[in-house]
C-alpha cells in the first residue's frame, strides 16, 4: 500500500471541510457552520463548547456556551463525552466493520476513531459546536447531535477550517449511515461522503 492515496484523501476531505464560504454564517439545524460563525465563540487561551438546540421549524431554541474543562472522550465512532455528558452522533451506527484501513494500515476501527478524533478535538480544536433537535434531554439517553470543530491557528501556515465529525466518520467508514424500517437513509446529507469513502477504502486496499 502507498502513502499517497491516504494523503490525497485527507487533502480532498480537507478541501471539502475547509471551504468556509460554503458554510452558513447563521444558526442552522443541519448545515455546516462557516469558520466565521465558529470564530465568534473563540476565546484566547481557552477551548470552548457551544451547544445549540433547534426546534421543529429549524429555529434556534437554545444556545449554551461553556469552557471545555477536560479533554473530549471518544468512547466509540458515534459517542462523545463532552464536559462529562455523553452525546451520540445523529443517525449513525458505529464501526460496521471491526477492522478498517487507516493511515495505510489495518486498524481496529474504534482505536482508529480515537486516534483521529483525539487529534481533532483535543489537539487542534479551539471551538467545538454540537447541534441537536432535542429540546429537552432525557435522563440516561444521549442527545442525538451533529458536531463540528474550529481547527487551525488562523494564520497563513495553518488557516482556520471546520472539521465535520459526522462526515469524517462516514468518509473513513468508521460509522455507517443508519436506515429506518423502510430502508430509507437517516442521513441523506452524508451519502456523498459515504460514496467517496468506499472509493478511498478500495484504493487503499489495492
Amino acid at each position: 500500500m502507498k502513502q499517497m492515496p491516504f494523503v490525497a484523501a485527507l487533502l480532498l476531505q480537507s478541501t471539502v471541510l475547509c471551504a468556509a464560504d460554503l458554510g452558513t454564517n447563521e444558526p442552522h439545524p443541519f448545515e455546516q457552520p462557516s469558520t466565521a460563525y465558529l470564530q465568534k465563540f473563540a476565546k484566547p487561551g481557552e477551548k470552548i463548547f457551544v451547544y445549540e438546540r433547534y426546534d421543529g421549524h429549524g429555529g434556534l431554541y437554545q444556545r449554551e456556551v461553556t469552557q471545555l474543562t477536560e479533554p473530549v472522550q471518544i468512547k466509540s465512532a458515534t459517542e462523545r463525552v463532552i464536559n462529562g455528558v455523553t452525546y451520540r452522533l445523529r443517525g449513525l451506527a458505529a464501526c460496521p466493520k471491526p477492522k478498517i484501513t487507516y493511515k495505510t494500515e489495518e486498524w481496529d476501527c474504534t482505536k482508529a476513531v480515537q486516534d483521529y478524533d483525539d487529534a481533532v478535538y483535543n489537539t487542534r480544536a479551539s471551538v467545538v459546536l454540537c447541534k441537536t433537535l432535542v429540546l429537552k434531554s432525557q435522563s440516561g439517553v444521549p442527545d442525538a447531535v451533529s458536531c463540528f470543530a474550529l481547527v487551525g491557528a488562523g494564520n497563513a501556515n495553518d488557516p482556520y477550517s471546520v472539521a465535520y465529525d459526522d462526515d469524517s466518520m462516514v468518509f473513513f467508514e468508521m460509522a455507517a449511515i443508519g436506515r429506518n424500517t423502510k430502508g430509507k437513509s437517516l442521513r441523506p446529507d452524508l451519502e456523498h461522503a459515504s460514496d467517496l469513502g468506499k472509493q478511498f477504502q478500495t484504493d487503499e486496499a489495492n
